[in-house]
């Protein structure tokens, strides 16, 4: 039952995504609608992440469903203010490193590859 719970949240934070993306516009090239949704992703995992804190369940459904399907970013947010409250100072600084540097790169490489080999 979990795992439909997730699935079920995930669709629904997918399709928001997509709806809410459709307010916003890029200017200049600058991606606005991806911005927007990663900031709305973290003022909600602040809130939901209070809320359901002794209910695993409806966590399952809002943290790992809806807001997994509507933006990783969130998550990403929250595990880096759990460093940060626990004074995991060189944790924080490794992970935000690797997982904005490392994380780019990845994106970098891998289009290049594939298109490489698309080509």
């Amino acid at each position: 039952m979990n795992l439909a719970w997730v699935f079920i949240g995930g669709g629904i934070g997918a399709a928001l995504r997509w709806y809410i993306s459709g307010f916003f516009h890029s200017v200049g090239n600058f991606p606005f609608a991806t911005l927007s949704v990663n900031l709305i992703g973290c003022v909600l995992i602040g809130i939901f992440s209070v809320l359901v804190l002794h209910h695993p369940k409806s966590s399952l459904f809002l943290i790992t469903g809806i807001l997994g399907g509507f933006t990783t970013f969130s998550s990403f947010g929250l595990d880096a203010f759990k460093l940060l409250e626990l004074k995991e100072f060189k944790k924080l600084i490794i992970y935000l490193a690797l997982s904005n540097i490392l994380g780019i790169t990845l994106v970098i490489v891998t289009h290049k590859i594939t298109t490489f080999f698309v080509k």
